[in-house]
């Protein structure tokens, strides 16, 4: 498990920015903070050595680019074979976040399919994955939040 890295106030403003825009330059970021450019680039690239940046994506909205149905899945897994699934559920496109976890099921997936027939479709590749015991799908009726920035203070 990764440890967490203690940010000082300058890292969580330029965090804050990012979260924004991160399309924002070095020079636009230090114009905003009162802070030189260099110290702006520096201060970025130390963020992304460390890896508390790890990318930068457009958030694109599924429904707009033919993704209408959102689920979640909840998967039990045979507790012998859960590191040999892991990789193949992690393969599925459709499968856009993963994670393993503690209670009645041993993973839980957000899913974004075209239509209800793409999701059984997925729904019966991963039934045919040795190992998976139960398939459990419940379908998103109404996005209430999605909130990809992270709270820093």
């Amino acid at each position: 498990m990764a440890e967490s890295i203690k940010l000082d106030e300058t890292d969580i403003q330029i965090l804050e920015i990012l979260q924004e825009n991160c399309k924002l330059n070095y020079t636009q970021i230090g114009n905003e903070l009162g802070i030189a450019e260099s110290t702006i680039r520096y201060r970025i690239e130390r963020l992304e050595k460390r890896r508390i940046i790890n990318g930068y994506v457009a958030l694109i909205n599924p429904r707009m680019v033919g993704l209408t149905i959102t689920a979640i899945m909840m998967i039990k897994i045979n507790p012998q074979m859960i590191k040999e699934i892991s990789p193949k559920l992690a393969a599925f496109k459709e499968l856009r976040h993963l994670f393993r976890s503690t209670g009645q099921y041993d993973m839980i997936s957000v899913v974004n399919a075209r239509d209800i027939g793409h999701l059984n479709d997925v729904m019966g590749e991963i039934k045919q994955i040795d190992g998976i015991h139960e398939l459990i799908v419940e379908v998103a009726t109404q996005l209430v939040k999605v909130d990809p920035k992270f709270s820093l203070r």
